[in-house]
């Protein structure tokens, strides 16, 4: 009988609470023997709106800064990616969060998305949107979000 979770896709933005997702997916990823693949998405349009205020940088000088954004994206995936000790591939994509994670999970066929979610209720939840729950909503496989958890020391 074939196990029912295969493929997980962990979606992190490096937050608390991704971190936290992350923990949850390499769990099941060990008791499943599923393949685990880390995602991450990188927006690159909240970083080409220059504030009103700010001097502008020379076209050259902004794709140099970047692509050094990229790289560094790409590089904190394959650090996350090799601290979880066991095989687990990255996937790094460009784009909206929500529907890049959603083509993907379904482009590779996931059995399981795990994403970590703020908890932004209200206001903040309106304003700042919700990538986790454009997943829930959209995802064409079982979703687990996870809340980060209360690190009061």
């Amino acid at each position: 009988m074939d196990p029912l979770i295969q493929k997980i896709i962990l979606a992190t933005d490096f937050s608390d609470a991704s971190k936290d997702a992350s923990y949850h997916a390499l769990l099941l990823a060990q008791t499943y023997q599923a393949n685990l693949k880390a995602l991450h998405v990188f927006d690159p349009k909240p970083l080409g709106i220059p504030h009103p205020y700010k001097k502008r940088k020379n076209r050259a000088q902004e794709e140099e800064d970047l692509e050094k954004t990229r790289q560094r994206g790409r590089d904190i995936l394959n650090e996350l990616a090799d601290s979880f000790h066991v095989k687990a591939d990255t996937i790094f994509a460009e784009g909206d969060a929500g529907p890049e994670i959603v083509r993907i999970a379904e482009e590779l066929d996931t059995d399981l998305l795990v994403v970590g979610t703020h908890g932004y209720t209200g206001w903040n939840r309106l304003a700042l949107g919700s990538v986790a729950e454009y997943v829930v909503r959209n995802a064409p496989c079982a979703v687990l979000t996870v809340k980060p958890t209360d690190r009061q020391e």
